[in-house]
């Protein structure tokens, strides 16, 4: 049987050259408004060692590069089949499942991750590998999508999200893809849940909604 790591990865190479430009048509083009929140919560510093894991394209990566030039940056994806090649020029980039981080223990002083965890084979795992690479009092910030519990926007969300994306993004990439990155959405856990779990880690937590509860970053901090 093939596990969730090679599906993963299978699906985001059949899609890698038209992802990010769906992500954005189907974000309503609020996908990066979303990511520089994430950086501006990260609280970057001159001279900070920083992990982005799920790095996909790298768009995340980028923003921390432009936003702190002398921060040592280094990025992690399952795959490589996605990340820009330029981007290599000023970082160091690893494949590696988020949940086994080739990295020893507090290496990092700030560590993001934008729509990976639904994509996780083993959450509790990630949060554990993310506490341990991090140094004490460390940042870590998580950004993704969530199923919205509030009535009237729950109806328009599931209308857009698990019955419009699906059909929009499947034909664009001539694939079934996007059918499973909407359930990704549909049976992952809630916010609070995702809360629970940080804290469960040794987190001190915070939780932020930033799009009338479909979209939650989750700051993070290294006791």
């Amino acid at each position: 049987m093939i596990s969730k790591h090679q599906a993963v990865k299978k699906i985001f190479d059949q899609i890698s050259d038209k992802y990010d430009l769906i992500d954005t048509i189907i974000s309503l083009g609020l996908d990066q408004r979303w990511r520089r929140s994430l950086i501006s919560n990260l609280k970057l510093m001159p001279g900070l060692q920083c992990l982005d894991c799920g790095a996909g394209s790298g768009k995340v990566t980028e923003l921390i590069m432009e936003s702190c030039d002398s921060c040592s940056v280094t990025a992690l994806d399952i795959t490589d089949s996605m990340f820009n090649p330029e981007l290599t020029k000023r970082c160091k980039f690893v494949v590696s499942p988020a949940e086994s981080l080739p990295f020893s223990d507090e290496t990092f002083d700030r560590v993001s991750s934008a729509f990976l965890t639904r994509n996780l084979a083993d959450v509790d795992k990630y949060f554990s590998e993310v506490y341990r690479v991090l140094k004490p009092g460390g940042i870590f910030v998580n950004l993704d999508i969530f199923n919205p519990t509030k009535p009237v926007f729950s109806q328009f969300f599931s209308l857009y999200f698990y019955r419009m994306v699906p059909f929009f993004g499947n034909h664009a990439t001539h694939s079934r893809n996007y059918s499973y990155l909407a359930n990704s959405v549909k049976f992952f856990y809630s916010p609070f849940i995702l809360s629970k779990k940080l804290e469960s880690k040794g987190f001190i937590v915070e939780p932020k909604d930033l799009f009338f509860g479909s979209v939650f970053m989750h700051i993070a901090q290294k006791k």
